[in-house]
């Protein structure tokens, strides 16, 4: 072992970031390719795998040539990617559709059906999960209903991440903490479960084969070599999606160690030793990278995503501004933001703009504002999404402690938590301090670079980790704001309630 640099990628929905760290995790340099999404139907949101391949070829020979090493000096590479996506491929492992990613709600029939009955608790008995439509499960269900021509000739159901590793080295595999994001895995036992397949009607030969996330699984073929610009036969680690490797890149892997990731989706997780979980409305329970841990995280489906469709939708002026100004239409907005009193003037948001995951597992929620008069302006809208974003959080947050997990404090991820602005609302809306780290945009990244670390015997296990990632900021809740936000925290929660119904009344008119 005598590399000198990591590689990892962070292969996410918007595009694929790529870091050259040194043995210790600190990034030294780093590339980033945009890619798209298409929307073929209402609801259906799909990927093109080559498309991402190619960013992850793209970015990986930019951050060689940028840095000016020689690829002979890397170590070894990893891949973390976005999870809850499918794409079948045939026996010579190429896409039979589009990736069906993880905002696809187009199986919202199937999920029903599974939701229904004992199913649930079937499933939550052998996996410790229950899907929604926006998980694999009721994708993979639809498929063979509705493309049954399709289903004939798939050979193996992957995820995002097994496609970029079979891409770089010819190897079908997945990792054990992205099988159990299928929710047909054996959290206990490490392999994928009979029963909730058999139950379910899913061939489970149709799985990648599942290893540990520190498996060193093969090497960079020639092909991928020159496609990337990497040595052939550099080592590549198996590593593990979006949430583990966000878990290790925040510094949160000793047992009982909470982090907060503030990106598209937005989920705050927990490393356990002890697996506990609501049988009713359970969050994720996926396996850590540690093989002796779990993650216990509940997920909202579009934290920052909603401040992203703010953006969009009705923010373009300001977008023009940002432009002219040289900032970010996002520091604009939490300049807006910053200028209006806390509470927004008792305008709520409700951010469950695709589906809503935890703590309530409803596919149906939709998103709105309430509460809206004349005297709001825009401003006004931006600081109700963040603070709608921020109740959210507390709710998730109260609900993991209702399963007996404590933590006042959260080491903070991700774009949101690059906002000053939003973090402090985050922060006093839960009444939880955030520990923002350094390096918040390239932990996911940082986290799969520092498990190829792991792999490759630099350090001892994962909870080692945790002493290589730096705290950038500190932020603490501000107490003269608590009872506002207590007061507004449960209207907030009182709004999902009478809304609740409206939203699936809604989704059956034609």
């Amino acid at each position: 072992m005598t590399g000198r640099f990591i590689l990892a990628h962070d292969t996410g929905t918007g595009g694929d970031k790529a870091v050259l760290t040194d043995l210790q995790g600190k990034v030294i340099h780093s590339a980033y390719k945009e890619y798209g999404r298409t929307y073929p139907a209402p609801g259906w949101v799909e990927q093109d795998p080559d498309e991402l391949w190619r960013a992850v070829a793209a970015t990986t020979r930019e951050v060689i040539e940028t840095a000016g090493i020689d690829p002979a000096d890397i170590l070894g590479v990893g891949v973390s990617a976005q999870m809850f996506n499918l794409l079948p491929v045939d026996e010579e492992i190429k896409p039979l559709t589009r990736m069906l990613s993880w905002l696809d709600l187009r199986s919202v029939p199937q999920a029903d059906r599974i939701l229904a009955g004992d199913t649930p608790r079937f499933l939550f008995d052998h996996t410790g999960n229950i899907p929604t439509a926006k998980d694999i499960i009721p994708k993979i269900i639809w498929l063979k209903e509705e493309r049954p021509h399709i289903w004939r000739r798939t050979f193996k159901l992957l995820d995002c991440k097994e496609y970029i590793i079979f891409k770089l080295t010819g190897k079908l595999a997945i990792d054990w903490h992205g099988a159990s994001v299928y929710f047909l895995f054996d959290l206990v036992n490490k392999q994928w479960s009979l029963p909730a397949c058999d139950r379910l009607g899913i061939p489970v030969n149709m799985l990648p084969e599942a290893f540990p996330c520190t498996t060193v699984i093969g090497e960079v073929t020639s092909e991928a070599a020159e496609a990337t610009g990497l040595n052939p036969g550099t080592p590549v680690v198996l590593a593990a999606g979006d949430v583990a490797v966000a878990q290790t890149g925040s510094g949160a892997n000793a047992d009982g160690r909470a982090h907060l990731s503030i990106g598209t989706a937005t989920w705050v997780g927990i490393s356990t030793s002890e697996f506990r979980n609501d049988p009713e409305k359970p969050f994720w329970g996926l396996n850590h990278i540690d093989p002796n841990k779990w993650i216990i995280a509940g997920e909202m489906e579009t934290g920052g995503g909603a401040l992203m469709w703010f953006r969009e939708t009705l923010c373009q002026s300001e977008s023009e501004q940002a432009k002219l100004a040289g900032v970010t239409t996002y520091q604009l907005l939490s300049d807006m933001a910053e200028s209006v009193e806390p509470g927004a003037e008792k305008l709520l948001f409700a951010p469950w703009l695709s589906g809503e995951r935890s703590p309530v597992l409803d596919h149906y929620a939709r998103g709105a504002f309430i509460g809206l008069s004349l005297g709001h302006t825009k401003a006004h809208f931006a600081r109700a999404v963040m603070e709608g974003v921020a109740y959210h959080i507390r709710w998730i947050s109260e609900a993991l402690e209702k399963q007996g997990y404590q933590f006042d404090t959260l080491n903070a991820i991700g774009g949101g938590s690059t906002s000053p602005t939003w973090s402090q609302i985050i922060c006093d809306v839960t009444g939880r301090t955030l520990r923002v780290v350094e390096h918040p945009l390239e932990a996911g990244a940082m986290g799969a670079a520092l498990t190829v670390a792991v792999a490759m015997g630099i350090y001892r296990d994962m909870d080692a980790i945790d002493d290589l990632i730096g705290i950038g900021r500190v932020v603490s809740p501000n107490p003269r704001l608590k009872s506002r936000y207590d007061d507004l925290y449960g209207e907030y929660r009182e709004t999902y309630c009478a809304l609740s119904p409206i939203f699936r009344r809604l989704h059956t008119v034609q």
